[in-house]
């Protein structure tokens, strides 16, 4: 038997509540004041306060998030990477213009999902290779919202490399976390608020900044990783040893991995994010188990069935704004 520590509780008041079959947490310490274990209620978190998990009790949480700053970079007019044919993606018959939309549709929900309980200020960068006015418009119609900012800039060199160094040289910018996205990723309504909530819970714990994957690749399942286990909000977390282009990361890693960073953009590099794996062995970066976000690439993004459901979701409440328009 492992030992246990148990907290003390006021017989008086406890039994107080039983009389009155109240089950709940104490305001102050989240600490259960009298635990029905088969009535659960589930985990609780208050942001950059405490969090609370059955199986650990509460923790306090030592690393706030001050702001959130997300950088979208997206090519309506470049092909499949790498792709020597027609651009071509797992979902027959759409358009890049189509699939940078309901990818950014599913962005905007999850970030209204965090606001409607949480106050972060967040600002979503936009960050155009080779657009047009017309559809650079046409996104800001679509992302339109009075809770979190919006700003759009134009690639200051064209391809996959100058889209992601003007990530870079606008990051700099940044206070606290960025997160760099590219144009073909899929988000669950639930993916910012676990990501975010994720990130103060497990660098309180470890006492360091972390780096943050929202993807559960499938080539992860093809590597033997020395690997580490941590409890998120909702999800489990592994560490892995490396992501595609698509990541969370704070300030202070930008400022001590400047160079890494850049040289994914800078040069040549087989894989084409190596740099960034060199940093992963030195801080660790995480992914969850089972995806918040799937990569809507040439193979299918995911082990389950969840992707179809959620793109025919954004998919629909796309067509309805383009038939406001």
């Amino acid at each position: 038997m492992f030992p246990r520590k148990l907290n003390k509780q006021n017989k008086i008041k406890r039994l107080l509540l039983k009389l009155l079959n109240v089950y709940a947490y104490s305001k102050e310490t989240l600490n259960i004041e009298n635990p029905n274990y088969k009535n659960q209620n589930g985990n609780l978190v208050k942001f950059n306060d405490k969090s609370f998990k059955f199986t650990k009790g509460y923790l306090d949480l030592t690393r706030k998030i001050n702001n959130l700053d997300i950088f979208f970079r997206y090519a309506p007019s470049v092909n499949l990477w790498n792709s020597t044919k027609r651009w071509k993606r797992i979902i027959p018959n759409i358009d890049k213009e189509t699939l940078i939309s309901v990818c950014l549709n599913s962005l905007k929900n999850s970030i209204l999902k965090f606001l409607e309980k949480n106050k972060l200020e967040i600002c979503l960068h936009l960050i155009s290779d080779n657009s047009n006015s017309e559809f650079d418009n046409k996104i800001l119609k679509l992302l339109n919202n009075n809770k979190f900012n919006i700003k759009q800039y134009k690639s200051k060199l064209e391809g996959n490399r100058g889209s992601y160094l003007e990530c870079c040289d606008n990051a700099e910018i940044s206070n606290d976390l960025i997160f760099f996205i590219e144009d073909d990723y899929l988000f669950e309504k639930n993916c910012i608020e676990e990501m975010i909530l994720t990130y103060s819970r497990i660098s309180t714990l470890i006492k360091d900044d972390i780096v943050l994957c929202p993807t559960d690749y499938p080539f992860f399942y093809d590597s033997l990783y020395d690997t580490n286990l941590f409890i998120g909000n909702d999800f489990k977390w592994r560490t892995v040893g490396e992501t595609l282009l698509t990541y969370m990361f704070s300030k202070k890693i930008l400022r001590n991995y400047k160079k890494n960073i850049r040289l994914v953009g800078e040069i040549n590099n087989e894989p084409f994010e190596k740099p960034l794996h060199q940093i992963y062995k030195e801080i660790k970066c995480l992914a969850p188990i089972n995806s918040l976000s799937y990569h809507i690439s040439r193979s299918v993004p995911d082990d389950t069935n969840n992707w179809t459901s959620l793109w025919n979701i954004n998919y629909k409440e796309y067509k309805k704004f383009i038939n406001r328009l």
